[in-house]
């Protein structure tokens, strides 16, 4: 008896660290959206703001810009693969204050790279440069 319980919970200890580990991509076409002539702005809210580009493919990179809203302190920004997949190519980011003041603008390189927002950033938008 208490060897089938172990298996059980050992079981059910290892399936659960599987499914922590492995995130489901959100597609696009899934996210609050603005869409002009040529344009995508996808609205990244708490959720999709840790998913971002990740796992997207070039073709749903073009034309589309991310808008990350409330930037919390101590954010940072990356293209690792945090489990939704890498990103595949290199993107700019801008960060503004409360004001719409653009504080800094960076390029976040493919798969590796990352950018740390200043202090006083309330806003950021991503594309490709």
């Amino acid at each position: 008896m208490t060897k089938k319980f172990f298996l059980f919970f050992l079981i059910g200890f290892v399936s659960g660290v599987l499914c922590l580990t492995e995130k489901q991509r959100i597609e696009f076409e899934k996210w609050p959206q603005m869409k002009f002539k040529n344009i995508r702005i996808l609205i990244a809210d708490s959720f999709l703001s840790n998913q971002g580009f990740a796992g997207a493919n070039l073709k749903d990179m073009k034309n589309t810009i991310i808008i990350f809203p409330n930037i919390e302190k101590g954010v940072i920004f990356t293209n690792v693969d945090q489990g939704f997949g890498s990103v595949k190519e290199d993107i700019k980011i801008y960060y503004l204050d409360k004001n719409f003041k653009i504080l800094k603008s960076d390029i976040i390189k493919k798969e590796k790279g990352i950018s740390i927002p200043p202090e006083e950033t309330y806003i950021a938008f991503e594309g490709l440069p």
